[in-house]
């Protein structure tokens, strides 16, 4: 079996052939198939095939074949001319290295398998459907988790869903004929909606039995542990002996490596390791294999109820100050809270691996296992170098760059990132492609996090993360032995004098990568299929767009603003999108509108917009929101009036509903999201404050006080341990109030309310050192924001200060150097295009901190 072509690798030009092969293929096939011609066309991720004849449904049964990369030209040769012959609509994979990244389980476990899709009629679903079956018997394909198979020696598989629509409109439902809802997005189990019959199930026959036993019966599955797309893994009772186990679950053909070595073979692999390893403290033992159909299953002892990294979310960072530094005492403080009492308990269990020839080469926070005591167990030996042995795989961050599973010291660096975990939240910087880079970065990133950059315990990560194998080993040898390093003065990473002009670096090159990303985005294949991530202003080019018409002093910026405008304007996705701001039409029009009035573009035609809820995101708050900007864009002509009419309707709708409706339940898991700025009060009074009428402002003004009274028990909870880092978020928590509060103070003459918006600001850059995440959304930007709003509002220097922070954490958490950063996105070790989660939200902030204020896209002037 062959490798799959790397995108960045020479063999580009190959991967690239082999999809025009595809579909060359299935044009030719359908130019020799009977009935209408079926245009061939692709979206760049899949090849579809439309039949003319196919009635427009809004949902119904569809068949999914999956398939293996080296068998899916075979599987199409087969499917094709059957599917030809009849009424249906066709999607398929773009590519075998399409396919091969599909069954990865990189997008999730409903995307495995998926190789074809079929939409076939209401009436021909069960024909069809073992026609497949019957034809394709035999071959080999993962099991698609979101549906049933037809039958259980074919790779076709079955389910109800949306047809034609994004993944956008799925999650909205599906509705059925009394109105009702149903989820319409796959997920990781099959599920039919009350009003569709099962197809391939004889009407009033048994529902298929839901067992939780497993083993022939030997075990009963208590509880989830964790869900993947290559298996999950269960915490379960041997019923013959009482005893608590660990069931893990390994799917066939899911991520398969370049050997055909699939989620099974590593499973394999990691029997063979914990026999090697039995006996070692630290490690669980082996107590059972077995197969089930085409998984596999291994059963292991139990080692305890959580692993580190839910340990650090739900209690906070571990303490390197408490307990006995030096290894004399042996607790550590209650529940091994102790981080040099984890750190020596690691190295513990490693020595005793490395001990037995095994270097475990995926040391990670998942993968340590706690019992009620804090004492720590190792997990999971999926990929564990053995006697010469090893499948490939690491988390980025966590193992050494290049490791070979040779050396046992590279184990010895996966400690320090983990150890870095354990003192900060957070995970190691995995963005830029040189690794000294993303090893200097996750060392400031963890003395930032630190009460003094030289700390002993930073001083101890760095060496234990060091390039050279034999100072990794120096410095695992000091902690056995419990000498603690010294205390070191570490310089301030810029001076006063350089920091300005890093910034000013930072700022030029953000716009740069903007103006990049436009030229990428039309560039793309169109896409139609997924309109909200092309052309919104949360994550699409409305977004991007707005923040490049704030450069006018950069041509190339304007240029690319300006062609933008022209291809969003012309975008066959447009009528796709909802009336929402940043999710829909409401955002990408005032992007229209504001480039017509900067660039002399198109203007959009005025219109009334809907979207879902009150909310700022995706409901009426934020279609307000827009129609006030609109209307301050289009002059005064009739097009103002027509706007302002717009908002005061949206207006009226809000005021006329209880409090408790205008924000989303409280989640503890997501902070403060009812009083929150994009789904919550706050964003709601952030628009009914800017209007002129009495009953707008007096609903603002009971939302504002309320928001006040509470803001004291939210900045409670978000410093206590183990608080959610959400609580610092713009979209659900204190940056957005804090924003809120801003504008109201200033609105009202009120200094009380500045005080509050202040002391949310001060709570977040408490959070901001172990926050990951550096974009607008839920990252560090959206705190920088609000220092900025404060800054503006109060003039006091403190708040300028404090925005330099962030920057300079900002850049911390980025690759490439401070004046050029390469900033990651939603996934840590990607950029994005983003204006919410990705560079264009960061380049606001940086943008608003260089000129002293400024506009944000979406909001509007809080002065």
């Amino acid at each position: 079996m062959s490798a799959p072509p790397d995108p960045g690798s020479a063999e580009a030009a190959h991967r690239d052939a082999l999809r025009a092969q595809l579909g060359g293929r299935a044009e030719q096939l359908a130019a020799s198939a009977p009935g209408p011609h079926r245009p061939l066309r692709t979206d760049g991720q899949w090849w579809y095939l439309r039949d003319p004849r196919m009635p427009e449904l809004a949902h119904g049964w569809k068949l999914h074949l999956s398939a293996r990369p080296d068998g899916f030209e075979a599987l199409l040769d087969t499917a094709l001319p059957i599917l030809l012959g009849r009424v249906c609509d066709v999607k398929f994979a773009v590519s075998t290295a399409a396919l091969w990244e599909l069954n990865s389980g990189r997008h999730g476990a409903a995307a495995v398998g998926k190789a074809v899709t079929v939409y076939p009629r209401p009436e021909e679903v069960r024909a069809l459907g073992l026609e497949l079956a019957q034809a394709l018997a035999g071959r080999e394909g993962p099991a698609v988790v979101s549906d049933r198979r037809v039958r259980p020696d074919a790779p076709v598989h079955y389910r109800y869903g949306p047809f034609r629509v994004t993944d956008d409109e799925a999650q909205a439902g599906m509705a059925g004929p009394d109105g009702a809802l149903f989820p319409g997005l796959a997920e990781a189990r099959y599920r039919r909606p009350p009003w569709a019959s099962d197809p391939f199930e004889a009407p009033g026959g048994p529902a298929r039995p839901a067992t939780t036993r497993v083993g022939d019966g030997r075990y009963r599955i208590t509880a989830g542990i964790t869900r993947a797309p290559s298996g999950h893994v269960y915490r379960a009772v041997h019923l013959a002996t009482g005893r608590e186990v660990v069931v893990k679950q390994a799917r066939a053909f899911v991520a398969e490596d370049g050997a055909g070595v699939d989620a099974r073979g590593r499973l394999r692999h990691e029997r063979r390791v914990l026999d090697a390893l039995a006996g070692v403290p630290g490690v669980p033992a082996l107590v059972d294999y077995f197969r089930h159909g085409t998984d596999e299953y291994l059963v292991s002892t139990a080692r305890g109820r959580t692993d580190l990294r839910r340990e650090v979310l739900t209690r906070g960072p571990y303490d390197a100050e408490a307990g006995d530094a030096g290894g004399a005492g042996s607790g550590g403080g209650a529940g091994g809270r102790d981080w040099w009492t984890l750190a020596r308990a690691l190295l513990r269990a490693l020595d005793a691996v490395h001990a037995r020839g095994v270097v475990v080469c995926d040391l990670k926070p998942a993968n340590v296992v706690l019992d009620g005591d804090g004492r720590p167990a190792l997990v999971d030996f999926g990929v564990s170098a053995l006697d010469g042995d090893r499948p490939p795989g690491a988390t980025a961050g966590y193992g050494l760059p290049g490791a070979t599973g040779e050396d046992p010291t590279e184990d010895h660096y996966a400690l320090g990132a983990t150890l870095h975990h354990a003192l900060t939240g957070l995970d190691p910087v995995v963005i830029d492609p040189d690794p000294a880079t993303n090893r200097d970065r996750t060392l400031a990133c963890l003395r930032a996090a630190l009460p003094e950059p030289g700390h002993p315990a930073a001083e101890l990560v760095e060496g234990l993360l060091s390039p050279d194998p034999e100072r990794r080993a120096a410095t695992a040898a000091r902690l056995r032995e419990g000498t603690v390093p010294a205390r070191r003065a570490h310089r301030a990473r810029w001076n006063a004098e350089t920091r300005w002009s890093v910034l000013d670096g930072a700022l030029d090159h953000t716009v740069t990568t903007c103006v990049r990303m436009a030229r990428e985005l039309l560039a793309a294949d169109p896409g139609a299929e997924r309109p909200r991530t092309l052309l919104s202003l949360y994550d699409g080019a409305a977004g991007l767009g707005l923040e490049l018409l704030q450069h006018p002093d950069r041509p190339d910026a304007r240029s690319a603003a300006a062609d933008l405008a022209a291809w969003t304007a012309a975008h066959p996705a447009l009528d796709h999108l909802d009336g929402s701001l940043h999710q829909g039409r409401t955002g990408v029009d005032l992007f229209l509108a504001e480039a017509a009035a900067v660039l002399g573009t198109q203007r959009p035609v005025p219109r009334r917009y809907e979207g879902t809820g009150v909310d700022q995101i995706a409901g009426t708050a934020g279609i307000g929101t827009g129609h006030l900007l609109l209307a301050g864009l289009a002059g005064l002509g009739p097009e103002t009036g027509a706007h302002r009419a717009a908002a005061a309707d949206c207006a009226a709708e809000l005021v006329g509903r209880p409090l408790d409706d205008l924000g989303e339940e409280p989640n503890p898991g997501t902070a403060a999201l009812a009083e929150g700025f994009a789904h919550g009060r706050a964003g709601v009074a952030h628009f009914l404050l800017a209007m002129p009428d009495e009953a707008s402002r007096r609903a603002a003004r009971e939302i504002v006080d309320g928001l006040a009274a509470d803001l004291p028990g939210i900045i409670a909870a978000a410093r206590a341990p183990g608080a959610t880092r959400r609580y610092l978020s713009w979209c659900r928590g204190l940056a957005g109030l804090g924003t809120l509060l801003v504008q109201a103070g200033r609105q009202y003459g009120d200094d009380a309310l500045t005080a509050l918006a202040a002391d949310a600001a001060d709570t977040c850059r408490t959070l901001a050192p172990r926050t990951a995440q550096v974009f607008r959304c839920c990252g560090l930007a959206g705190v920088g924001d609000l220092c900025v709003d404060l800054a503006v509002a109060t003039g006091e220097a403190r708040h300028w200060a404090a925005a330099q922070e962030v920057a300079e954490l900002i850049l911390t958490r980025a690759g490439g150097t401070p004046n050029r950063p390469l900033l990651p996105g939603r996934r840590p070790d990607t950029e994005a295009r983003a204006w919410a989660v990705g560079t264009p939200g960061v380049t606001t902030f940086l943008r608003r901190l260089a000129r002293r204020g400024g506009p944000v896209p979406g909001l509007l002037p809080l002065y």
